[in-house]
């Protein structure tokens, strides 16, 4: 089977091999101080693997409780943002779009420079979706942006020589 995938398969086994590295750096929801057991990244990696298994045989709807486990939540951000990538695709393949959607905005949240594979990219149902998130991703960081600048001249009397 995991001939069958071999684009998932390679990072996956190289994610749960890297475990050390992995643990030393916790982003998201691990709290400071907390860092990853290597049992921690590889259950995650092995139930991404499932979770893309599952996809791959048509069982949607069970590919989308494997990647919304819990222990997804606290997995390395490569690994969260694939398993949201297949959440979302599930959900599109069942005409899910708004779920679709809002697994891809949780994509793109966790690593804003999430895009998908040329291959992935013209697929009719997800396609759109995927454009519509990263759309609004862009715009959002922008505001984002934009609102950091005003913060910071704020106060600032620019017509008062320095």
């Amino acid at each position: 089977m995991i001939l069958r995938m071999p684009w998932i398969a390679l990072p996956l086994l190289v994610l749960a091999g890297c475990a050390d590295m992995l643990a030393a750096d916790p982003p998201g929801p691990v709290q400071p101080g907390m860092q990853r057991t290597q049992e921690q990244v590889r259950s995650a990696a092995a139930a991404l693997l499932d979770g893309v298994r599952r996809y791959e045989s048509g069982q949607y709807q069970e590919a989308i409780a494997v990647l919304s486990a819990p222990e997804m939540q606290a997995a390395p951000e490569p690994i969260r943002v694939e398993a949201l990538k297949y959440t979302a695709f599930s959900y599109c393949v069942t005409e899910d779009y708004p779920r679709c959607r809002r697994a891809f905005d949780l994509a793109l949240a966790v690593d804003g420079g999430f895009d998908l594979r040329s291959s992935e990219r013209g697929h009719p149902m997800w396609g759109p979706v995927f454009d519509a998130a990263k759309a609004a991703s862009i715009q959002e960081r922008e505001h984002a942006s934009l609102d950091h600048d005003r913060e910071r001249w704020r106060g600032i009397d620019l017509w008062r020589a320095r």
